[in-house]
């Protein structure tokens, strides 16, 4: 089986999107956990190299909130960072236009574009309500969770409900409804 690897832009768009929090102090604890974001040109990065480095972005940023909720808000400035960038900024100003359906779809089929060892299917259990299942989810099923709301929020999902359930370490669960 081949290196499971987390890509090079997933990377960085999680280090630009906390932009000036990103301290020396914080890159030398992600450099200690083997990721080096000085290197001239990082690379893909290990799957557990990745979690380590996650986990402890988590507890650098978020050390007064509950572990879970964390994770949520840097999922969820993964999707601000985007609206930092001209392609970004494009895309996501797309998304009230196609709407929380297609955003579902598109947010789902993104996560295959992350890493080469996810596996996600989504489940449409009806309209602005479907169920999707991811095999990894980085240790805390926050992250992910913080991705869907902001991005679904951008699409104008109106009383969104995220809510993460069957996590087993990796692999979890998301029912995701809003108000039609």
């Amino acid at each position: 089986m081949a290196e499971e690897i987390v890509y090079r832009h997933t990377i960085e768009g999680l280090f630009r999107s906390i932009g000036d929090r990103l301290t020396p102090d914080l890159k030398d604890k992600l450099s200690d956990a083997g990721l080096d974001l000085d290197a001239n040109a990082p690379g893909n990065t290990s799957r557990t190299v990745f979690a380590k480095a996650l986990r402890i972005t988590v507890q650098y940023l978020h050390p007064d909130v509950a572990e879970e909720e964390g994770y949520r808000r840097i999922g969820s400035g993964i999707i601000q960072g985007m609206g930092q960038t001209q392609l970004g900024k494009a895309l996501i100003s797309m998304w009230p236009i196609f709407g929380p359906e297609r955003v579902v779809v598109r947010i789902q089929e993104s996560f295959a574009n992350v890493n080469n060892y996810q596996k996600s299917e989504l489940l449409t259990q009806g309209p602005a309500h479907h169920l999707i299942r991811v095999s990894e989810c980085n240790g805390n099923p926050g992250y992910l969770r913080g991705i869907l709301e902001a991005g679904l929020a951008r699409a104008g999902a109106r009383n969104l409900r995220v809510e993460p359930f069957d996590f087993d370490g990796q692999a979890c669960s998301y029912r995701v409804r809003w108000d039609p």
